[in-house]
């Protein structure tokens, strides 16, 4: 009974990472971008999302730099062809669109303002 209870605790705790790591992803932002009022610095960034309600997420990006923002984002499902970021440019500033993993788009939605 201990044995079986010691291995099943093992396999639980063991597999743990494997359920973090499926809503994950890491990207690379070629420039500093903006979401919203809140900048962010150009390079590797971690998104985890949380699972959908609809077609409705929230995504946890976090810096190199250790700054974290969480934000609004629509899920679109299906191969968008690359992995990575869209970014789009308004009046000389560069705003982050959208990421896109290997199976899925998630669209920025209702950015967030900088907290003063």
């Amino acid at each position: 009974m201990k044995r079986t209870l010691g291995l099943w605790l093992l396999l639980m705790l063991s597999s743990v990472p494997l359920f973090a790591a499926k809503n994950s992803s890491v990207f690379l932002l070629p420039t500093d971008v903006r979401v919203g009022n809140v900048q962010l610095p150009k390079g590797h960034c971690s998104v985890t999302w949380s699972e959908a309600l609809g077609s409705k997420v929230q995504l946890t990006i976090k810096t190199q730099d250790k700054k974290t923002i969480t934000i609004n984002a629509r899920e679109v499902e299906g191969k968008p062809g690359n992995i990575g970021v869209v970014t789009f440019v308004d009046n000389g500033v560069t705003y982050l669109e959208e990421f896109d993993t290997a199976n899925t788009r998630f669209v920025v939605q209702n950015p967030p303002n900088e907290q003063k």
